[in-house]
Formats: structure tokens, sequence, C-alpha cells
């Protein structure tokens, strides 16, 4: 059989993705459903196109390998816990999503090397644009939010208090649900940013390094205690892959140890009060063992099939600790999985990681490091299931 992956996917495809790709961490799915929606949508008719041409021009759409099993394993568990779902109408939806994100990894598992590479440099362009915009936001755009409630007597801060969490303690969001959400997006982005830098040689890479500068600004400007120790980790991992490389360069592993205490200490110093004190209902690390307790509730009663996809947010109230606030996710990527698609989601979820992990760690270093980052991160959050962040990691999937 020949190896599709080695001709390039026709431009008719590769543009139209190009343009989606770019266009994804601009808008919010939660702030304009209908634009997601459309959005969905075209995505699954442009894989349906793929697959057509595909069949057409090359007799096969499928790789050599079984990449796509794990893929396919996840779309059964959707479909056996939504047919037994307890809310058939969110069940639907949040498998039109999983179907999107799993068309993403379709197209761009067909696409070449160079097309691949394409792919990644979009996403972080729109990284980088989305980095400016938060760095911006967080010094102008909040001032300028607060002058204008204040001028028409809002009490809209002392009603919300995650307006007070954003707006006086400061911390960006960009376009992003959260500054949470947007730390996850963005420690992806830093990884795929090196990744893309070393495609140039020479000079080149030291000057093109630099235009990467405005993410972890951004990334800081978020106060993600989470997102922050994610990138941590991933460093570490990525200092014992490359310890013969660098051990002889301390004054750059000096630095980056002065820059990740700095910024831990910048974290801890604005948001003292909100991380440490345990008695506080808004606490983090207090609401995530709440999270945490009702989502293991939850499969004790629903251990096989789960509750149905999307359907989390049914049933928090029912199985509610303590003083823990509404969430539609249980800030675990293994413990939502299993609480929502059962025992075969979370299976077929812990499969699909293992696969991506040992083709990344072979093929590409900062691929390796970006999905290890994110899913780092989704031990304690929930970026694998917003479309933003989920579809850079859907392309990860298929990239190495």
């Amino acid at each position: 059989m020949e190896d599709i992956k080695s001709k390039p996917l026709s431009s008719f495809i590769v543009i139209p993705l190009l343009f989606f790709v770019f266009l994804r961490p601009f808008f919010s799915g939660l702030a304009y459903p209908k634009l997601e929606l459309y959005y969905e949508i075209a995505i699954i008719s442009l894989a349906a196109l793929t697959f057509i041409l595909n069949v057409k021009n090359r007799f096969s759409v499928l790789p050599k390998t079984f990449e796509n099993f794990p893929v396919l394993f996840i779309l059964l568990a959707y479909a056996l816990s939504a047919a037994f779902s307890i809310n058939k109408t969110n069940s639907i939806l949040e498998t039109l999503k999983f179907i999107n994100l799993a068309s993403i990894f379709f197209i761009v598992s067909q696409l070449d090397d160079r097309q691949k590479n394409k792919v990644i440099k979009t996403i972080v362009i729109a990284g980088i644009i989305i980095s400016l915009y938060a760095i911006y936001q967080y010094y102008w755009g909040y001032t300028r939010t607060l002058a204008y409630l204040k001028k028409i007597n809002s009490d809209f801060l002392q009603l919300s208090s995650y307006a007070r969490d954003i707006l006086l303690d400061r911390r960006a969001i960009a376009t992003f649900p959260s500054p949470t959400i947007l730390g996850g997006y963005l420690i992806m982005i830093f990884f795929l940013g090196l990744h893309a830098v070393t495609k140039w040689q020479g000079n080149k890479a030291t000057g093109k390094i630099l235009y990467l500068m405005p993410i972890p600004v951004a990334l800081l400007l978020t106060k993600s205690l989470g997102a922050w120790m994610a990138l941590i980790a991933a460093l570490i991992v990525l200092f014992l892959l490359s310890y013969k490389t660098i051990r002889h360069k301390k004054l750059v592993l000096l630095g980056a140890l002065m820059a990740i205490f700095l910024g831990i200490g910048f974290i801890l110093i604005t948001r003292w009060e909100r991380l440490m004190n345990l008695d506080n209902p808004q606490n983090s690390i207090t609401q995530r063992l709440n999270y945490w307790r009702a989502a293991i509730a939850i499969i004790k009663d629903h251990p096989f099939l789960g509750v149905g996809p999307g359907n989390f947010q049914e049933v928090f109230l029912k199985y509610k600790v303590g003083l823990s606030t509404n969430t539609r996710y249980a800030h675990n990527i293994f413990l939502h999985a299993w609480a929502e698609t059962g025992a075969v989601g979370f299976i077929a979820l812990f499969y699909l990681i293992m696969v991506f992990l040992n083709k990344a760690r072979i093929k590409s270093r900062y691929i390796f490091l970006a999905g290890l980052a994110f899913l780092f991160h989704n031990l304690i959050d929930n970026t694998y299931f917003i479309p933003e962040t989920g579809l850079v990691w859907w392309i990860l999937l298929a990239a190495p």
C-alpha cells in the first residue's frame, strides 16, 4: 500500500483549513453558541470533502498503522454513553463537538510534513496575536472597563465574583472564557513556537525566537498557577531529555530558573488570598478538591457508561460537595471522561494519550512537550473539553 502521507493534500482543502485554524482562538463557543455550531459544521464538511477527494485520488484514506483506532475507540465510547444518556440533547451536542475535533485530527493526519508545519505556524501566529491582545487588555483594557463601570454606577463587580477576579485582581483572559483556559492554550503555543523556530537555521532562528516573547508574558499575566506549574513540569521533562546537550550552558539554565521563580512569585503575591486561604469558598484548590469528590461519586453510581457526554453539569448539583461553585467540568481530564462516558471512555482516552506520547516523543520533541504540558494542566483543569484549546490538542495528535 502506498503511504498516503507522502503526498500533499490539495490546496482546495489546505487553505480553508488554515483559515479555520487561525480563526479558532478569536471567538468563544460559550459566548457565541450559534457561531460555534456553524464552525463545527464547516469543519466536519471539510473533513467529508477530504475523505471524498482521498477516495477519488488515492484510493485510501487511512495510514498503514492503527493511529486512527484510538480516535474511533473514543467515538464508540461517546456513542455507547449517548445511547443511555440522562439528557440526550446534551449528549448529541457534545458528540458533535467531538466529531468536529476528530475531523480536524483526520484532515491534519492527511497532510504532508510541509503542510503540517504550515498549520503549526498558523497556530503560533494566532497565538502571538492573542498574547499581544492579552497584554493590552491587562495594562490598558481593564482600566477603561473599570472607568466605564464607575461612570454608569454599575453594581456588576459586587454581584459577580468572576468579574471581581478578572477586573479587580487583573487576570488576562484575551478572547477566552477564563484566565486558566487562556493559560492552558498559551503553554501549548509556547512549545509549538519553539518547534516552529527550529525550522529556521542559524541567525534566523535567533531572530525568530524574539517573536515568541509575548507568549510567556501573556501567560504570566493570566496568573494561572495551574498553567504555570504545567509549563514548569514540561520544562523539567525537557531538561531531562536535553541534559547532555545543555549541561554546559549554565547561564541558560540559570536564566530559566530565575524566570520560573519570578513567575511563581508574581502569581503567589498577586493571588495570595485566593490561593492560600483554604476557608475561602472561592479558593481554587478547595474548589477543585470538591469537584473531584463529586466526580468520584458520579463514577461510583455510573461506572460503566457514565451519565452521557455533556451531562456532568446536569448531575453536579446532586453530588455537590461543600460550598463549591457550579461547574460544567470535573477539572480533571480522566475523572471527567469517566464520569460522562464511563469506563470505556476512560480506557479509550488513556489509550489515545499513550499512543500520542509514544509517537511524539520519538518524532518531535516540542510537539511532545506541548502535548505533555497540556495533559499536565488537564489534571487540574478542563481545557481538553474547550473547543478553542481542544482543537490545538487534536492537531498535536496528528502532527508528528
